[in-house]
């Protein structure tokens, strides 16, 4: 109601303003007062029809594209097209290129549609060739890369790759940041490398990347470096060597980027299979699956994994777990087949998806058959008598300790989720930030952004954490790192723990908030789907959310 209140007086006054002036209006609140913000964009825009001025039209129509970036992508792709249309014959060096661009960045937000994707960021290229803009260009190429390094292994590819790395070597004075875009670059150049197996190339440049990331005095892009060493080492035979890279660098990425840490434990685990260690093998090869189950972040290898796993399971003759992982195989086939176009070419299948079926179903029945044994049947009767009077007492007990954990939080009152706060953990905050191998000055600027973005309960809407950190002007690896040091957890656990306490609260406090659907709920605060929000109340609180809103509604009830 205040925003709303503050919006409406702000409207009888707009006229005031002049474009300059509206324009940092709409820059001061884009990120703390979203809906006063796209009220003066509003107003920019109606002046600027008014004034039939196309360029300043654009403009207003950006502003809006950009206030629906993470809102709604039908509205942001219905912006970024009127920037194309109002602006398709402007010699700008802005317009209509960022309505391409933006058109790119929402449809790259569903992988079913990256050729779209590819497609408008191409254009905006096109666009950028004849009205120049070198940090925009730049954005779109690094893009462009994105998509192509997931959809295609060719010299077609890694000669953009080079382009780009000539194109901001080129243009370094005109560019931001040039130390950290060219190190990410470099690292692009890498995998390239990697991927269309010019491992001699990839190698070299590895060891450039981490040299000159000591010289930048960026020991976590000398980390990235490192892991890349590695992954050329394995495909060099080196396996040895692989290992140890994998092995360095681990301790350094298992509280920072899930991605990159799937990724050592996949490589560690194919260096032991190529060294005839299969136990050490499939302990990878499983810690690479886990990650994979928990943030369900697909790449294209992850078929690989569960053929190996497969494989071990098979010299093992367990045969439920061979069922357990070739379910898992078909499933991934289906995500990677309809996003990876081009892992049909570059992954060696042992199992064709067919295959896998046929094989699942022939496991099935070599099962069957044994149950329908009379040893086999008796000890099935035996074992469910068993299982049933677990049944019982484990139910005993779960509710006992439902109980319990109600109990605790119906007591909390304050959050839980903030930085540590106690007398020594301040005074040990200096010590803690260096050995999170981040300067304190901005430690302290990123705590304060953080308790701002904590009281303005933004992270009811989907972000990321590259997202959070644009937000908050930041690196995310520094992001991550901070979230990880003072909140001694992962960016996916402070966002769920912060948005299940936001869920407790209202459930304690609004009547009409305990009415919604548990899919509601969890939607209203942030949660993608109903299994996602459900997972992470119960492992956050220990109790399902539907358990709690009905002791919480037969305590209220109890009192009136």
């Amino acid at each position: 109601m205040n925003t709303f209140l503050n919006a409406q007086t702000e409207n009888d006054s707009l006229a005031k303003y002049s474009y300059e002036e509206l324009h940092a209006l709409i820059d001061s609140t884009k990120y703390d007062k979203q809906e006063l913000s796209k009220l003066y964009t509003e107003e920019y825009l109606k002046r600027a029809k008014l004034d039939g001025n196309e360029i300043k039209i654009s403009r207003g129509y950006f502003y809006l594209t950009y206030y629906y970036y993470d809102k709604n992508i039908l509205l942001g792709l219905k912006y970024a097209d009127s920037i194309i249309d109002t602006c398709k014959d402007c010699r700008h060096n802005k317009y209509p290129a960022l309505g391409y661009y933006f058109k790119g960045y929402f449809y790259s937000l569903d992988g079913l549609t990256n050729t779209l994707a590819l497609n408008n960021f191409l254009k905006a290229l096109k666009v950028l060739s004849k009205n120049r803009n070198v940090e925009l260009e730049l954005d779109t190429r690094n893009a462009i890369i994105s998509i192509q390094g997931n959809w295609s292994a060719n010299e077609e590819t890694l000669d953009f790759i080079k382009e780009d790395l000539e194109f901001l070597i080129t243009n370094k004075e005109n560019i931001q940041d040039f130390k950290i875009k060219y190190l990410y670059a470099l690292g692009n150049l890498c995998k390239g490398y990697i991927k269309n197996k010019k491992y001699n190339e990839s190698l070299k440049i590895s060891k450039q990347g981490i040299q000159e990331s000591l010289i930048f005095k960026d020991t976590l892009e000398s980390y990235d470096f490192t892991s890349l060493a590695g992954q050329t080492q394995y495909y060099l035979g080196n396996y040895q060597a692989a290992i140890d890279s994998s092995l360095k660098v681990l301790p350094h990425l298992i509280k920072i980027d899930d991605r990159d840490l799937v990724m050592e434990y996949y490589y560690l685990a194919k260096s032991y299979n190529k060294l005839k260690q299969p136990e050490k093998a499939q302990f990878h090869f499983l810690k690479t699956d886990s990650i994979y189950q928990a943030t369900k972040d697909i790449f294209p290898e992850m078929r690989n994994v569960y053929e190996h796993i497969i494989e071990y399971y098979k010299s093992k003759n367990d045969v439920e777990n061979q069922i357990k992982y070739y379910d898992r195989l078909i499933e991934t086939d289906k995500i990677i087949d309809s996003t990876y176009t081009y892992v049909t070419e570059t992954v060696n299948k042992k199992f064709d998806t067919p295959q896998a079926i046929a094989e699942r179903a022939r496991l099935l029945e070599e099962a069957q058959a044994k149950e329908n044994s009379w040893k086999y049947r008796f000890g099935a009767i035996s074992g469910i008598l068993l299982i049933i009077l677990g049944i019982l007492i484990a139910a005993f007990r779960r509710q006992k300790y439902y109980k319990k954990r109600f109990e605790n939080l119906m007591n909390v009152e304050q959050p839980q989720n903030t930085p540590k706060k106690s007398a020594e953990a301040l005074e040990a905050r200096k010590t803690q930030t260096k050995e999170i191998d981040v300067p304190q000055e901005i430690v302290e600027n990123i705590l304060t952004q953080l308790q701002k973005f904590e009281a303005s309960q933004k992270f009811t809407k989907q972000i990321s954490l590259a997202d959070l950190a644009k937000k908050l002007k930041t690196n995310p690896k520094y992001l991550s790192k901070v979230i990880n040091g003072h909140y001694e957890k992962n960016f996916s656990s402070y966002m769920n723990e912060l948005r299940i306490e936001y869920v407790i609260s209202k459930l304690k406090t609004d009547s009409k908030f305990r009415n919604y659907t548990i899919k509601a709920i969890g939607k209203e605060a942030g949660f993608g789907n109903t299994e996602s929000f459900s997972k992470a109340f119960h492992k956050i609180t220990g109790i399902k959310p539907s358990y709690f809103i009905n002791q919480l509604q037969k305590r209220l009830e109890s009192k009136d």
